[in-house]
C-alpha cells in the first residue's frame, strides 16, 4: 500500500468514527429516530427523565461501560495510525511499509471489532477481532522502534515515548486479560462502578490501579508523540535554551509515564511524582512551541507553529490550573462548597473527568489537522485560515467545558440543559468540524491527485 492509500484509509475511518459518535449525541436525537436508530442506548446515563452517574440497572450500566471502552480504543487506534503516517511522511522510517500495513490493519480490526461488540452484537467473536487489532497495532510499534534511528534529542524523546506507549499497551493487555477470571472480573467491575462516586474506593483493587495508570499515561504520551511530530514539520530554531527544553521533555514524559504505570503497584501515592513530572513535560512543550519556526505569515507552517503555542498555553490555563483547583478542593471547600468529593458534586466530578480527557483527545486531533494542512498543496492562505478555525474551535470547547464545571451547582448538573453546552461547547465543536471536513476532502482528493499532497510515495 502506498502512503496515499494509508492517508485515504485513515481519513475515511476517522471521519466515519467521529461521525458515528456525533450521531449518538443529544443534538442528533431526531436524526437518529429518522434513521431508525434508538433514541436512547441501553445503559445510558440519561434515561429520558433523569441523569445518572451510573445507570441503576447493573447489567445495562456495564454495557454502557463496554461501549465507552471500545469506542475510545477505536478512536485511539485511528489517531495513532494517523500519527504514524505523519511520522513516516517526515522521517521515512526504514521498513515503513510494514509499519503502516500492521498499523492500518490493526486500526481497522480494532474499530470494527470494538464497534460491533460495543454497539451491535455482544458476542466474543467481535471482541476477538478487537483484540487482534490491538495486537497488530502493538506489532507495528515494535517494528517502528526497531527500525527508527534517532539523530537528535527530539528523536530520542520520540523513541522513548514510543517505548513508553508499548509498555502502556502491555499493561492494558494485562487489564483486559483479567476478564478471563470470573471472580477477578466481578471484583474489578464492582470497584469500577463504585469509583464513579469516590475514586479512592479503587485503591484496594489491583486491576483498577493498573487501568488508571494505563489510561492516564497513554493519552499523555500519545500527545507528546504528536507534538514532536508537529515540531518536525515546523522545524525548531536554534537557541541556548533549546537543549534544556528537549532534555526536560524527555525527562518529563519518561518520569510521568513510569510513575503513572507505578500506580498499579503503589497506588495514588505515585501522584507525588506524576504531578511535577507532568508539569515539567508541559513546561518543556510550551518552551519548545515558542522555538518552532513559523515561516511566512498566513501559511500552513505558520498556523501549525501558532497552533502549538496557543495549544500549550491552553494546556496550562484550561487543564493544569483547573486541575490544580479541583485537586485542592477535593477535601476542603476552597473553590467548591461543599468540598468537591462531597456526594452532591458527583455529577460535576464525573463531568470534569470526562471533559478533561476530551480536551486532551481534541488537542491530539487538532494537532493532526494542522499537520495534515502542511502535507496538502492547495491554497496556503485558505489552509492557514482553516488551521486557525480549528484552533479557535478547540479553545471555545475547552473554555466552555471549564465554565460548565466551575459554574455548576451542588446536586444538579444536566448536560442536556446547560447554557455553556448549548452556547459554547456545541457551537465550538461545530466550528472545528468545518476545517476537519475540509481537510478530509483535500486528503481524499490527494489520494488520486499527486500534486495535491507534499509527499513522496
Amino acid at each position: 500500500m502506498t502512503l496515499r492509500i494509508h492517508i485515504l484509509v485513515a481519513t475515511v475511518l476517522l471521519v466515519a468514527l467521529v461521525s458515528f459518535g456525533t450521531l449518538l449525541s443529544p443534538p442528533f436525537t431526531r436524526l437518529r429516530e429518522a434513521l431508525g436508530l434508538p433514541e436512547l442506548l441501553p445503559g445510558s446515563r440519561f434515561d429520558g427523565v433523569s441523569y445518572h452517574v451510573v445507570h441503576p440497572d447493573p447489567e445495562l450500566a456495564r454495557w454502557f461501560h463496554a461501549r465507552v471502552i471500545h469506542y475510545y480504543h477505536a478512536l485511539f487506534s485511528l489517531l495513532l495510525y494517523a500519527t504514524l503516517i505523519a511520522l513516516v511522511v517526515r522521517y521515512r522510517i526504514p521498513g515503513y511499509n510494514m509499519v503502516l500495513l500492521l498499523a492500518g490493519l490493526g486500526a481497522i480490526l480494532t474499530t470494527l471489532g470494538g464497534l460491533m461488540y460495543g454497539y451491535f452484537s455482544r458476542v466474543f467473536y467481535w471482541h476477538g477481532v478487537f483484540i487482534a487489532g490491538l495486537a497488530m497495532l502493538f506489532a507495528s510499534g515494535v517494528v517502528a522502534l526497531a527500525n527508527f534511528k534517532p539523530r537528535d534529542m527530539l528523536d530520542r524523546a520520540l523513541w522513548i515515548s514510543g517505548l513508553l506507549l508499548l509498555i502502556g499497551g502491555v499493561i492494558g493487555g494485562y487489564v483486559g486479560s483479567s476478564y478471563m477470571d470470573d471472580v477477578v472480573r466481578e471484583e474489578y467491575l464492582n470497584v469500577n462502578e463504585a469509583t464513579r462516586f469516590d475514586p479512592g474506593l479503587g485503591e484496594s483493587n489491583e486491576i483498577w490501579r493498573a487501568k488508571t495508570g494505563h489510561l492516564h499515561a497513554m493519552v499523555a504520551v500519545a500527545l507528546t508523540i504528536a507534538f514532536i511530530a508537529a515540531l518536525k514539520f515546523t522545524g525548531v530554531r536554534e537557541h541556548r535554551f533549546r537543549r534544556y527544553a528537549e532534555i526536560s521533555l524527555l525527562a518529563g514524559v519518561t518520569v510521568m509515564a513510569l510513575a503513572a504505570y507505578a500506580v498499579w503497584f503503589v497506588g495514588g501515592v505515585a501522584h507525588v511524582i506524576i504531578t511535577p513530572a507532568a508539569l515539567l513535560l508541559i513546561a518543556s512543550t510550551l518552551a519548545l512551541s515558542f522555538l518552532a519556526e513559523t515561516g511566512d505569515k498566513l501559511t500552513p507552517k505558520w498556523a501549525l507553529a501558532w497552533g502549538l503555542r496557543i495549544g500549550n498555553i491552553a494546556m496550562w490555563l484550561l487543564v493544569a490550573i483547573p486541575g490544580a483547583l479541583v485537586a485542592m478542593s477535593l477535601r476542603k471547600p476552597l473553590i467548591f462548597n461543599p468540598a468537591f468529593r462531597d456526594p452532591s458534586w458527583d455529577l460535576a466530578e464525573l463531568a470534569y473527568n470526562i471533559g478533561h480527557w476530551h480536551i486532551l483527545v481534541l488537542a491530539w486531533g487538532v494537532t493532526l489537522v494542522l499537520i495534515a494542512l502542511n502535507m496538502i498543496n492547495w491554497k496556503p492562505l485558505l489552509q492557514a485560515l482553516l488551521g486557525l478555525v480549528a484552533v479557535v474551535g478547540f479553545l471555545g470547547a475547552s473554555i466552555g467545558f471549564n465554565l460548565y464545571v466551575f459554574t455548576a451547582k451542588p446536586g444538579y448538573l444536566n448536560p442536556y440543559d446547560n447554557i455553556w453546552v448549548k452556547a459554547l461547547i456545541e457551537p465550538s465543536l461545530a466550528l472545528t468540524s468545518i476545517p476537519v471536513a475540509a481537510v478530509a476532502v483535500l486528503l481524499v482528493l490527494g489520494a488520486s491527485r499527486r500534486e495535491m499532497l507534499r509527499i513522496e510515495d
